[in-house]
């Protein structure tokens, strides 16, 4: 049987260490941003495979395009353009959702039979953190990808894999132009999400183009276009943010406002809102999981997510309102992004304030058919009982997420258990 492995930000030593880190002064002189090359529109395809044939000698010219089992439709979109830089290119379609460890595993074999010079993934967050992890594993195969730490550890990639190219096919996770790959430990039982984040992650191409998005069905729009929002909304609200970062977010969230509901509701027929809505996801990754970090709203989200089987997008946006609530008590952050949700902030005292906001804020979320409490989510449905049977699970998995270790507001067991159990059926936060 294979043993359980911590994670870094699992040790005692790196918690208590993270109120120091957590410091503005520190902050500000541990800075740095990342953003891949991005082609946006139309003619982003040519833009791109036309850089990678000036930059590439012809030895270079080899590449593993990283697919699921649905996206792997996409690859004649791409094949044109692989042909007119004469690169040769194999696909590896066998990516599962959540990014198992065997996964990886697998992809790094046939990267090792194939030698590829380039990674070109085309899919949702699973199938970018899933060519990541490979990348890691691949070019350093000794290294324990649950250690690898977020600051001042360098993998040296980039030897073997010259370039690793993202084009999204959802428009939430953002992990195109993101420095992190989300994995399941599925050595624990249940298996636990873990986050690997390290510089050298970012992808170095990100390619925008709506005919990989328009046709996303209602449900996966609405569900990642939330996770964008609480990307957004959980990096403005996080103590590791920045100007640079606050500006993007405080963007990003008005983006989500005006072109969610546009992208759900008239999908493949509203290409602007598409366009937008892919940008976005990407500006909210630049503005938490690129630059900042999404806070305690996944740390939360990450452990329901896994533990009772809702999807991701679903899971984190459920606990924005609960999670901004709780922090409301030591930071007024949120009350900067009032007015975007139409707010008027000058006559009302800020208990009032709070929870027009935090209702604005569920509102939007059932306007795009979004459940904001626990007993509404109708897939999965999960009862009461087996719901706070896993409480103590939810809590463990959730305080030792890396989400957990940015927030303004310090969190514990107890603290945890109530934020869990209010949000069964939406209580207020109180406490």
């Amino acid at each position: 049987m294979v043993k359980e492995q911590p994670t870094w930000y699992e040790m005692q030593y790196i918690k208590d260490l993270m109120p120091i880190l957590n410091g503005k002064a520190v902050r500000g002189i541990d800075t740095a941003y990342f953003l891949p090359n991005m082609y946006i529109g139309k003619s982003a395809l040519l833009k791109a495979f036309r850089y990678l044939e000036a930059i590439l000698n012809k030895e270079e010219k080899r590449a593993l395009v990283v697919t699921d089992s649905f996206t792997s439709k996409f690859v004649k979109k791409i094949d044109p353009y692989l042909k007119l830089i004469e690169m040769e290119y194999k696909v590896w379609s066998d990516v599962l959702p959540e990014v198992p460890l065997k996964t990886i595993e697998e992809g790094v074999r046939v990267c090792i039979e194939y030698e590829p010079s380039i990674l070109i993934a085309i899919g949702g967050g699973s199938v970018m953190d899933t060519a990541k992890a490979i990348m890691i594993k691949y070019e350093n195969p000794e290294v324990n990808i649950h250690m690898i730490l977020a600051f001042g550890q360098t993998l040296g990639l980039r030897k073997k894999i010259k370039k690793l190219v993202a084009i999204p096919t959802t428009s939430g996770t953002g992990s195109e132009a993101a420095r992190v790959t989300v994995i399941s430990d599925s050595n624990r039982d249940p298996p636990k999400k873990l986050i690997v984040a390290q510089d050298e992650l970012l992808a170095d191409i990100a390619i925008l183009d709506t005919d990989f998005v328009k046709d996303l069905p209602p449900f996966l729009t609405m569900a990642t276009g939330l996770d964008a929002l609480a990307h957004a909304i959980g990096g403005y609200t996080t103590n590791w943010g920045n100007p640079y970062t606050d500006a993007t977010n405080i963007t990003t969230i008005k983006e989500i406002v005006k072109y969610l509901p546009r992208a759900y509701k008239y999908g493949a027929g509203d290409n602007e809102a598409r366009s937008h809505m892919q940008v976005a996801s990407s500006w909210a990754a630049f503005g938490s999981n690129g630059n900042s970090n999404p806070g305690l709203n996944h740390g939360l989200g990450h452990s329901f997510g896994k533990v009772c089987g809702v999807h991701h997008g679903i899971s984190v946006i459920l606990f924005v309102p609960y999670t901004i609530a709780f922090k409301a008590k030591v930071t007024k952050r949120w009350k900067n992004l009032c007015p975007i949700f139409g707010i008027d902030c000058e006559t009302k005292d800020d208990s009032v304030l709070l929870r027009e906001f935090i209702q604005k804020l569920k509102d939007f979320i059932h306007s795009l058919d979004g459940p904001t409490c626990v007993k509404d989510i109708k897939e999965p449905v999960i009862s009461k009982e087996d719901y706070f049977n896993k409480i103590d699970l939810l809590v463990d998995y959730a305080l030792n997420d890396a989400g957990s270790l940015t927030t303004y507001r310090p969190s514990n067991k107890e603290l945890l258990r109530k934020i869990f159990e209010y949000a069964w059926d939406g209580k207020e936060i109180d406490f």
